[in-house]
């Protein structure tokens, strides 16, 4: 029997690491499987070439990587086309790579191969002040062709896919849920969080946000915080990783810099910027506790990456966390700064830095388990799609 050829595309890149972060999980997850379940498929990606730093990391888990330029890709848009206008052309001549099954993408309904749409969340929809009127039409656009034209859509929660039945009941038969999970690195685990911690000139006891800037993960809820818990003479040190850019909102990082000012807690907020993953992981390791406030996520990586290594998070209630769970959350009212600065000055007085090794150890054992369920649910898609 011929091993499937599945092509997983790499979304996102320097502008949404989590995209790429998602696109590593998946090729990881599949690789961890058993030979017997891996072997029965051949797995490449597919990648552009301004974004290949983001597969490196997972070159081991491929068995082929697809460096696609311009033309390459131009080339890709007319072989769906083609497919889809001139039902006479045979669609292996519009398939040279003998993929049976892409993901994500967007085709049409006549296709070279039978693939999968991904849609990570409906923020444009719940918060549509986040948004300019053209993204919110392009989106609507997008996810509208993945709900009339995709063998099978997938959600990454509960929410996402409650949302989806509801815009596109046409599609709802047609439509899956797929959590992800964050898969270990064994090189994350060589590494000691402390010289991280000395690199970045850290004091031993921090806080960590590792969100990009942008409006809706609601650094202003810790600023608040800060704020008043400064009031109360408590000044924890929190860091914070990620892009310092918000696209949609090009004001945001430094009106929230000028806060910071007038609140006179530069010395309680280090932002990094964007920093290599590996020293994102050992800063997790380090830290007292990470916090995550965001208003609105599809599954969050950052959840994920905290549950990976049994760390403690204080957490917005914002459903999707509600959902994901970790065992060793503490959550807080959306954008209660109050609540917020509460959850803070307890676990400040409470927790010790990291790394608790007996906890990372559970946390692995935990984690196998879950990044094979990921694999497994994936290719369980993959088979349901290509038996319609």
């Amino acid at each position: 029997m011929s091993k499937k050829h599945i092509c997983l595309n790499t979304v996102g890149g320097t502008t949404w690491i989590g995209g790429a972060i998602y696109t590593q999980n998946l090729a990881r997850a599949i690789a961890s499987l058993p030979p017997a379940e891996r072997d029965r498929i051949r797995l490449s990606v597919r990648v552009q070439k301004d974004n290949l730093e983001m597969v490196e990391p997972i070159r081991s888990c491929v068995d082929h990587i697809y460096v696609t330029s311009p033309w390459q890709r131009a080339l890709i848009k007319g072989y769906k086309i083609l497919a889809e206008r001139v039902p006479e052309i045979p669609l292996s001549w519009l398939n040279p790579q003998r993929i049976d099954f892409v993901y994500p993408t967007i085709a049409g309904a006549r296709s070279p191969y039978a693939w999968g749409g991904w849609i990570p969340d409906f923020q444009h929809y719940h918060l549509p002040e986040m948004f300019a009127p053209k993204e919110i039409a392009e989106r609507n656009t997008w996810h509208q062709r993945v709900a009339a034209n995709a063998p099978v859509t997938v959600l990454s929660s509960q929410m996402a896919k409650q949302d989806f039945d509801h815009l596109y009941p046409e599609a709802a038969s047609r439509s899956v849920v797929m959590h992800f999970a964050t898969a270990r690195d064994p090189e994350w685990f060589d590494l000691d969080p402390l010289l991280v911690q000395k690199k970045y000139q850290l004091p031993d006891r921090f806080f960590l946000v590792s969100n990009q800037f942008w409006k809706h993960k609601d650094h202003q809820a810790i600023v608040q915080a800060l704020g008043l818990l400064k009031q109360q003479g408590i000044k924890p040190l929190v860091v914070c990783t990620g892009k310092t850019s918000d696209p949609r909102h090009p004001e945001y990082y430094d009106q929230l810099l000028q806060t910071i000012g007038e609140l006179g807690l530069g010395e309680q907020i280090r932002i990094l910027g964007l920093i290599p993953r590996i020293d994102q992981i050992q800063l997790m390791r380090r830290c007292l506790a990470v916090i995550q406030p965001s208003r609105f996520e599809g599954w969050s990586t950052v959840v994920e990456d905290v549950r990976m290594l049994g760390k403690p998070i204080l957490l917005s209630d914002f459903p999707v966390h509600l959902e994901q769970n970790p065992s060793d959350a503490r959550f807080f009212q959306q954008s209660n700064g109050q609540q917020l600065a509460e959850l803070i000055a307890q676990t400040y007085a409470e927790l010790e830095p990291g790394p608790d090794f007996d906890k990372e150890e559970f946390a692995k054992q935990e984690n196998i388990k879950r990044v094979q369920a990921f694999g497994r649910r994936f290719l369980d898609i993959v088979d349901q799609t290509l038996s319609i």
